[in-house]
């Protein structure tokens, strides 16, 4: 029993090691194939930005016009989700790394503002225009940071954790 680990003749000391070696190379290997497919088409930002200013909007508009506004969002969202994930064959929803999980993040926060804001200006009872404010950052935060948001997905599959 001097050392249970130890092996006699020609053979490696622990087999285990490169076997577990060549599986994480394998593994970097899937995230940099995964991270090549995580391609969002252009017009995916935009669409989703302008759901989202919608959303933001309507809260302004008097009567029941919001609650179609957003009715009509909502059954366009997986229509929206379920093409890109269906085309390209890969979600991205979940966050991979704590880039992509502070993007979405304070992309949820500026969502929040803007959604808040629109509901001050109604109850405020300021001109309906003044929605145009809340509604048009929601749609360009979407945007900008929804682009930022995928190159950090495709970074971190990648393996790839450089960028801040």
């Amino acid at each position: 029993m001097e050392n249970d680990f130890s092996h006699g003749g020609d053979q490696p000391e622990h087999p285990e090691a490169a076997s577990a070696r060549e599986t994480l190379r394998q593994l970097q290997d899937d995230g940099s194939r995964l991270a090549a497919r995580v391609v969002t088409p252009w017009w995916y930002h935009p669409a989703l930005g302008a759901i989202v200013a919608a959303f933001v909007g309507s809260q302004v508009l008097p009567g029941s016009t919001a609650i179609w506004i957003v009715a009509v969002g909502i059954m366009l969202l997986p229509v929206l989700t379920i093409t890109y994930n269906r085309r390209y064959g890969v979600s991205t929803t979940q966050p991979a790394g704590s880039r992509g999980k502070r993007l979405l993040l304070t992309l949820l926060a500026i969502l929040i503002l803007a959604m808040v804001s629109s509901l001050a200006i109604k109850f405020l009872a300021f001109s309906p225009w003044w929605g145009l404010i809340p509604a048009v950052s929601a749609l360009l935060a979407t945007v900008v940071l929804g682009r930022r948001y995928d190159d950090a997905l495709r970074d971190e599959l990648g393996g790839r954790t450089g960028r801040a």
